[in-house]
């Protein structure tokens, strides 16, 4: 079976690249005008910009080298951890999903909606490289945490709390 490397480096870096390409060779191509399409692109726009900060904020906290589960040196179920196993990949999802959007492309956005079975391969094979790396640990956190979408009322707690925290 492929390992997550190969398939993380397929699907976020080529699958953002041709989302990207293909976008912007296709820009104006879904069927709204007007109001709607402003609309439409600027939902995109706030889309893109939110998850390209939360990602980018999300892999600052890797060490340099994340390949393997080894090479993090603890196993995150922390911050945006405790709300889905995998938020970095969710903000990606969200990053090729919105590029279309902002750019009104159909073709683009077909193409981003269709990267999601990779992306759900790709969480597959990361689960079975964690969990055979920490066991029992990652098995408990599975049982706890959704894998990529986190649960509202989670969400909604988890904010109370960090509001209440920081005050």
């Amino acid at each position: 079976m492929a390992s997550s490397v190969r398939v993380r480096r397929l699907v976020a870096g080529l699958g953002t690249a041709l989302v990207i390409a293909l976008s912007f060779s296709t820009t104006g191509t879904l069927p709204v005008s007007g109001l709607p399409g402003l609309i439409i692109s600027a939902i995109g726009s706030v889309t893109l910009y939110v998850s390209v900060a939360l990602g980018a904020a999300i892999h600052r906290s890797y060490p340099d080298r994340h390949d393997e589960p080894r090479d993090t040196g603890r196993l995150f179920t922390e911050g945006p951890y405790e709300l889905c196993r995998h938020p970095f990949y969710l903000f990606m999802i969200l990053v090729q999903l919105s590029i279309p959007l902002v750019l009104v492309s159909a073709p683009g956005l077909v193409l981003a909606a269709s990267l999601l079975p990779a992306w759900l391969l790709l969480v597959r094979i990361e689960e079975r490289e964690l969990l055979e790396y920490w066991g029992e640990a990652y098995r408990e956190y599975m049982r706890r945490t959704p894998a990529l979408i986190p649960d509202i009322r989670r969400l909604i707690g988890w904010s109370k709390v960090k509001k209440h925290a920081s005050l």
